[in-house]
């Protein structure tokens, strides 16, 4: 499916879903636009939509995809949540004010209660896998909640806590190079661009809500991702090597991938990690990838592979990209 130039999903039943996960990454693009009386609607219309599909009953307050999903090391239903998800729709919702006392107070107990697992925060309930880049968006979704107003103390010590043993278990698995495997069971040793790039966002999101001192995993962190899994300024999805391994067939063209490298370049340039107009020579370097540069018009929209004209795994991502960059270079 994700690798067909023609979109299989007719043939195979699959109908159109609204995802909430594409709804909350639009609605933390827009509120940084949110001056604009336009783009604040949109993001108050996302960020309201996505708040109302929290989940109820015995997973309260956490998000969920809205299909089932087989990755190469579990599956989980979509009834099940995932920190993905969660921390996506929760960020979504906060940065548009559309999440209110009752509705974080809720997400708080089911991050701890149902993703936390001692030591850190797992991909579903259901797994105990150390995920690094699922654990550290836990542990900064965490600290996030831990700092509203709103939140009562208990619940809120009992947040930070957490957030500090997560970040303490990602920032050990650091390797000696300064890359982080995709996880830490047999089989998730990899490293690629896009979860390089939520590691590094999530664990200085992290490391600032909680007062700490992990500069130096940060700094090693971005001299990898950047001397490994860029070629210039073309980024690669995984180090070293436009190819998966075992199989033939560039991946450079990823379009999370690619939206994330806009992302962080904007990040790295902001932290005084790269020369300015670095973030600008990404984005003209994958925008040969982007369909009319998502305006999704004329030939080049029919002619793109389905997951390109995803919005949760194409547009939303480079919609907030691209509004991370023009924030950026509008401050």
């Amino acid at each position: 499916m994700k690798r067909s130039p023609a979109d299989l999903r007719p043939l195979l039943a699959i109908r159109p879903l609204r995802t909430a996960t594409a709804c909350g990454v639009g609605a933390t693009a827009c509120s940084r636009l949110a001056d604009s009386p336009v783009w604040h609607g949109r993001a108050r219309e996302l960020g309201r939509w996505t708040a109302a599909r929290q989940l109820r009953g015995r997973h309260a307050g956490l998000w969920s995809y809205e299909f089932d999903v087989q990755t190469r090391w579990g599956y989980y239903p979509s009834s099940m949540p995932n920190i993905v998800a969660t921390t996506f729709c929760a960020d979504g919702c906060l940065d548009s004010g559309t999440l209110d006392g009752s509705g974080a107070e809720r997400l708080a107990s089911g991050l701890l209660d149902g993703l936390y697992t001692g030591t850190h925060f797992a991909y579903t309930p259901a797994s105990g896998t150390l995920i690094h880049n699922a654990n550290l968006m836990g542990a900064a979704l965490a600290t996030r909640l831990a700092h509203l107003d709103a939140m009562p103390g208990r619940l809120a010590a009992r947040l930070l806590d957490a957030a500090r043993t997560a970040v303490s278990a990602t920032v050990a698995g650091q390797r000696p190079d300064g890359a982080w495997p995709y996880g830490t069971s047999a089989g998730l040793g990899w490293v690629d661009g896009f979860h390089t790039g939520y590691v590094l966002l999530r664990l200085d999101a992290a490391a600032r809500g909680l007062g700490l001192e992990h500069d130096k995993a940060i700094d090693s962190g971005v001299r990898y991702y950047l001397d490994h899994l860029f070629d210039g300024s073309v980024p690669r999805y995984y180090a070293d090597t436009d190819e998966k391994p075992g199989r033939r067939g560039r991946l450079c063209g990823d379009p999370n991938n690619d939206a994330t490298a806009v992302r962080m370049a904007t990040w790295a340039e902001e932290h005084g990690y790269v020369r300015p107009g670095f973030a600008e020579r990404v984005l003209a370097a994958v925008s040969r990838f982007v369909p009319e540069q998502a305006g999704l018009v004329g030939q080049a929209a029919l002619t793109a592979p389905p997951v390109r004209r995803s919005p949760r795994w194409s547009l939303a991502p480079l919609l907030d990209a691209l509004t991370a960059l023009q924030a950026a270079r509008s401050a």
